[in-house]
């Protein structure tokens, strides 16, 4: 039987999977690439190659392909790549997925079952040479950054003993380290977490395990110079869950967010956990931290329900699409106090956001200014003759948010486009904080094609400075990282 993707609900229209790979030697640029962009823009996508086991699967389960768009001297190329996982290669050799919902082996066919899970397809980042493509279920895939071949699952060398791996490690500006944990460290739906700090040569100088409060969804953190933030969210698993051949995750409404603070020079008996409430437990995606003095500072934005509406409500409650939107907040945990709470202050007069928000990551660990969000604005008009009555809210602007007035910027694509989120590039590396460029990619939805888009960060307000358009539309990106040509490596130190 041929490839039929008519019973996967999502597969329809623009977001129907690709099934390709395409490289395209000097896009078409409209307007003038600045030059002072000199780098590339990796992102990280999904698309799957074989219709999903189960109709009711998340789009999140889908294989992992990496974009890459090359900037230099005006002209950009752009590779699109599948990662060659020990999972995609399985499933292409047998001509059909064997994998089943969402992080669940007990619904995987059987000839698979010791075999990876690994999709990588959430994060990109480039470390000690190598790209890393990474789903916070397993261990990073490594990718050559210049010609995006998979080089296979990463383990440090053999350092790292964890099943699992965060898609969003944290690289210190100043000292170049890379901290990462990893939760359900030990296997699904144990409360095991694993803390590293690995030497930008890639060296382990610091391993420490601890115990999570609750089995959690824990998907991003934040560190400052002398510490480690790892918050839980309300999204929640169980072995009987599992057993009982159901998506790995559920919300449940009445699990509080917990937040374990952790000196970076510490050990496991140092770590400190902070309790919160229900109104506080989807924190998805951090912008920055700090720390002064006994005090801990994190600025994220921050829901109360259930972000994804693959993933059900444990108490059968609908799916609330109003409680998927964050507000952006700021939280300061006083490590000089007694006590298990902390301080929340909601910023930018309580606006309705999202969760993907980027920022100046040379700011990473420091007070900063600006961040920058993909935003769902409903002020923005959408022309649904041309570009389509899509039953999908769209993503139509990004935002910058100024954390010192508290005022924002706003920017559109255009009237039948929805974007991706957002990538700051400072004008030069030493540039002010905020004075650079917003890259990142727009779907235009009445012409099926995608573009990358390229604005001023400091005057979004004014529009596109260049599209670099390409002849046919791209995967769904979740997120992007800019790597600039001075920091890419002429060829790969090592061979795993």
């Amino acid at each position: 039987m041929g490839v039929n993707f008519s019973n996967d609900p999502t597969a329809t229209g623009f977001f129907a999977p690709l099934r390709f790979e395409a490289d395209v030697h000097d896009c078409e640029v409209v307007g003038e690439i600045p030059s002072q962009l000199n780098g590339t823009f990796y992102r990280s996508c999904l698309d799957r190659r074989y219709p999903p086991r189960f109709p009711d699967d998340t789009p999140y389960n889908a294989d992992g392909a990496v974009d890459m768009f090359r900037i230099a001297n005006g002209h950009v190329d752009f590779r699109t790549r599948y990662i060659h996982t020990p999972r995609y290669e399985a499933e292409r050799a047998a001509r059909r997925a064997l994998f089943g919902l969402y992080r669940n082996r007990y619904t995987d066919e059987p000839q698979v079952a010791q075999l990876s899970h690994n999709t990588g397809n959430t994060t990109p980042i480039l470390f000690n040479g190598m790209l890393l493509s990474m789903k916070e279920d397993s261990p990073p895939m490594a990718l050559d950054p210049h010609t995006l071949a998979t080089i296979g699952e990463w383990n440090f060398g053999g350092q790292m003993t964890a099943r699992t791996f965060t898609a969003h490690p944290k690289i210190d500006p100043r000292t170049g380290e890379m901290i990462a944990f990893s939760y359900e460290a030990r296997g699904d739906a144990t409360p095991d977490i694993a803390v590293w700090i690995f030497a930008p040569d890639g060296k382990l100088k610091r391993e420490l395990w601890i115990k999570s409060p609750v089995v959690s969804m824990m998907h991003d953190m934040a560190i400052t110079d002398r510490h480690i933030i790892l918050p839980t969210t309300s999204m929640t698993t169980s072995l009987e869950r599992l057993r009982a051949g159901k998506i790995h995750w559920a919300h449940d409404p009445a699990m509080p967010c917990h937040v374990a603070i952790i000196p970076r020079d510490g050990e496991a008996r140092d770590v400190r956990w902070f309790h919160g409430t229900t109104k506080q437990a989807m924190l998805l995606h951090a912008i920055n931290a700090r720390s002064e003095g006994n005090r801990v500072i994190l600025d994220a934005p921050v829901a109360t329900g259930n972000f994804h509406p693959f993933f059900p409500n444990l108490d059968g409650s609908p799916f609330d699409i109003e409680a998927t939107a964050p507000t952006l907040r700021r939280w300061t945990f006083d490590l000089g106090k007694p006590g298990d709470s902390w301080q929340e202050e909601i910023l930018f007069d309580g606006l309705r956001t999202t969760t993907m928000v980027r920022m100046d990551d040379r700011y990473m660990t420091r007070p900063f200014r600006y961040s920058y969000m993909l935003m769902v604005d409903p002020d923005v008009p959408y022309d649904r003759v041309l570009g389509g009555n899509l039953s999908v809210r769209i993503a139509n602007a990004w935002y910058r948010f100024d954390h010192a007035t508290g005022r924002h910027a706003r920017f559109i694509a255009g009237n039948t486009h929805g974007l991706s989120e957002p990538q700051f590039v400072p004008r030069s590396a030493d540039a002010p904080e905020g004075d650079g460029f917003l890259v990142g990619v727009a779907n235009d939805f009445s012409s099926m094609r995608s573009e990358l888009l390229i604005a001023d960060a400091q005057r979004l307000e004014e529009g596109v400075i260049a599209r670099v358009q390409l002849p046919f539309r791209l995967h769904t990106q979740v997120h992007g990282w800019w790597v600039s040509a001075a920091d890419l490596p002429s060829d790969l130190p090592f061979v795993p």
